[in-house]
């Protein structure tokens, strides 16, 4: 039963959790800012707090999609062949299910605890992460820039659900920052597959 547990807990990919940190930088800029001391409270981190959680849970969600998506051709990776799914220790429609399961109780628990504006991103990068796994990240370039989004809409919906105002150049440097690691990210898989 543990290693069940442990390998579910694997096929989330917690250790990409940490991309999720992105949302909070609204919350430590708007504490700097007397003009938005509302961001200052124990109301405001919990609220801060939750949509990060809300955002690893989706980031799982989407990853359990991915994997039962891309099941046959990660079974032939050098690297992603060692995945719970692709290795087939999780059977392709019970990630299906878990995927769905989860993403829909990150729904409820937005749409009770949150802002309807968060709700409405995590409904934009869901839409935008599942026609990336089954579409644009075939495409070179436009995959790297859907990445980059996602880590933009991050730091929005941090924003959004403190309703704080968000700096142009945090939103410019996570966009530059972030295509830069997906275009280092891209050639480093180009050359492990080239060896």
């Amino acid at each position: 039963m543990i290693d069940k547990i442990k390998t579910w807990i694997k096929a989330m990919r917690p250790e990409q959790w940490v991309k999720n940190i992105v949302v909070l930088a609204a919350h430590v800029f708007a504490r700097a800012d007397p003009s938005q001391e509302h961001a200052a409270g124990i109301s405001a981190l919990f609220d801060i707090l939750l949509a990060a959680v809300v955002f690893c849970l989706v980031s799982s969600s989407i990853y359990l999609f991915n994997d039962a998506h891309d099941a046959a051709a990660d079974g032939a990776h050098p690297v992603k062949r060692k995945r719970p799914v692709a290795a087939g220790v999780i059977a392709v429609p019970a990630a299906d299910a878990c995927s769905i399961f989860i993403a829909v109780f990150s729904l409820v628990v937005t749409g009770l605890f949150m802002p309807a504006g968060f709700g409405a991103i995590i409904v934009a990068y869901l839409a935008m992460q599942i026609l990336y796994t089954v579409l644009l990240k075939r495409i070179p370039y436009v995959d790297v820039f859907v990445i980059s989004c996602g880590f933009v809409l991050r730091a929005v919906a941090g924003a959004v659900a403190l309703d704080v105002r968000i700096s142009q150049w945090l939103l410019l440097c996570t966009f530059l920052l972030s295509l830069f690691l997906a275009l280092c990210k891209r050639r480093h898989e180009k050359v492990i597959l080239t060896e």
